[in-house]
């Protein structure tokens, strides 16, 4: 039985008989305008939705002495359920991917010609390098030889090829540091 409500009738109706159909139609709009001040208005409809059903569930609404009262309570209850239930999956935490710029992983123009630049410069100073120096160099840098192996390949001393080492870390560092024109 629907039956509607006035505030001043509250007493009244619990004594007819409360009919969701009637909480809806009376309670309806002010309780979304209650939920859409305190959650996302995306959240407003499945909260209202929620909130009728747990109300139904309750039954015997016909013994509820302030059904407006009620009804808000629970809506608060499940609204505060819901943003419970949100951190903990992580849901707010979502972020529109349109929303996002997303960085280029590759490295600038700028860049490009920056790095190529300077390996000519190598290039160039590793060819000014005298030949064991710059084998020895390249053996050790390049290959990733020790420098016992590289000794036992050339039949030079340990120290002779840490020498070569130094000098050829020199020559780039000088070269690389020169200004450009």
């Amino acid at each position: 039985m629907s039956v509607p409500f006035s505030d001043s009738q509250a007493e009244e109706t619990t004594k007819k008989g409360t009919s969701i159909d009637a909480l809806y139609r009376k309670y309806g709009e002010a309780l979304r305008r209650f939920l859409a001040r305190r959650v996302g208005r995306q959240d407003v409809a499945d909260i209202v939705q929620e909130t009728y059903c747990r109300v139904l569930k309750a039954g015997e609404l016909e013994s509820i002495r302030h059904p407006r009262a009620f009804l808000f309570r629970v809506a608060t209850n499940v609204a505060l359920n819901t943003a419970q239930h949100r951190r903990c999956i992580g849901e707010g935490d979502a972020v529109d991917v349109e929303s996002i710029d997303i960085v280029d992983e590759q490295p600038s123009a700028y860049r490009r010609l920056k790095a190529a630049q300077e390996l000519a410069i190598v290039r160039a100073a590793l060819a000014e390098l005298p030949d064991t120096c710059r084998e020895v160099f390249v053996l050790n840098r390049f290959d990733n030889r020790s420098y016992s192996e590289i000794a036992v390949e050339l039949e030079l001393s340990v120290s002779m090829i840490e020498k070569h080492v130094s000098h050829a870390l020199a020559h780039l560092r000088k070269r690389l540091a020169k200004p450009r024109r």
